[in-house]
C-alpha cells in the first residue's frame, strides 16, 4: 500500500471507508443500471409501493442480492470464485453489469486507494477482496452492499414508477431489519449454499436488451 495512504488509513475507520464506496459519488456508474427493474415497470411487473417492494424483497431473499453476497462472503475468505460470478449471471446484460461495475470499482481502488487489485473482477468479487485487505469486517461489508443494491433499486422505482421521494425513504426504513438479517445469513454462507429462484427479474434483464427506449445499460 502506498506511504500516504497507509498514514491515512491511521486516521479514518472502516465505516469512513464503507460510506465513501457506497456512495452515489463514489465513480462506478451504479447509477446507470437498474438490474432489469426498467424492463420491469416496463411491462407493469412492478407499478406501485407494494411491488416494487416485493420484487427487491424477493431479490435478496431468493435473487442476485442473495447470490452476490454469498459470492462476495466466499471472496472475502479467500475463495476463488470470480469465474462463477460470472457463470450464474443469467443474461448478457446482467454479466456486462458486473463486469462493468466490478471494472471501474477495481480501477478507482487501485489508482486512488493504491490497493493493487486484480483485473477483471466481477462486482461483488471485487467489493469482496478490497474490504479483507482494507480489513472491514464482513458483516459491515454486506450490510453496506446489500442496502446500496436496495438504494439502488428504490431509487429507480422512484423515478419511473413514478413514487415519491418520501415513498422511497419509507421502503428503506422498512428493509433495514430484512438486509441486517440477510447479511448475517450470508456471512456464514459456502458456495453450496448457492441458488436463486428469482425468474421474473432473470427474464426482465433479457426483455431489457429489446426495449425501444431505454435510459438504463441494463
Amino acid at each position: 500500500m502506498d506511504t500516504s495512504i497507509k498514514q491515512k488509513q491511521s486516521t479514518f475507520d472502516y465505516h469512513q471507508l464503507l460510506l465513501s464506496w457506497f456512495s452515489p459519488s463514489f465513480p462506478i456508474g451504479s447509477f446507470n443500471f437498474s438490474h432489469g427493474l426498467e424492463a420491469a415497470i416496463e411491462y407493469a411487473f412492478v407499478y406501485d409501493k407494494i411491488s416494487l417492494e416485493k420484487w427487491i424483497k424477493h431479490l435478496i431473499v431468493n435473487g442476485a442480492g442473495k447470490t452476490d453476497s454469498i459470492l462476495l462472503a466466499n471472496a472475502y475468505n479467500g475463495e476463488e470464485v470470480n469465474e462463477l460470478a460470472f457463470a450464474l449471471c443469467p443474461s448478457k446484460q446482467r454479466w456486462l453489469e458486473t463486469l462493468n461495475l466490478g471494472k471501474a470499482f477495481c480501477k478507482n481502488i487501485k489508482e486512488n486507494w493504491s490497493y493493487k487489485i486484480d483485473k477483471n473482477l466481477a462486482y461483488p468479487i471485487a467489493i469482496g477482496k478490497a474490504g479483507l485487505y482494507f480489513k472491514i469486517p464482513l458483516d459491515k461489508l454486506l450490510i453496506a452492499f446489500l442496502q446500496s443494491f436496495v438504494s439502488n433499486l428504490i431509487n429507480v422505482g422512484v423515478k419511473h414508477i413514478p413514487l415519491g421521494q418520501s415513498e422511497g425513504q419509507k421502503i428503506l426504513i422498512n428493509f433495514l431489519p430484512a438486509i441486517k438479517k440477510q447479511a448475517n445469513n450470508y456471512k456464514i454462507a459456502k458456495v453450496s449454499n448457492l441458488g436463486s429462484s428469482a425468474f421474473l427479474s432473470d427474464l426482465s434483464s433479457m426483455y431489457h436488451e429489446t426495449l425501444n427506449n431505454r435510459i438504463y445499460q441494463t
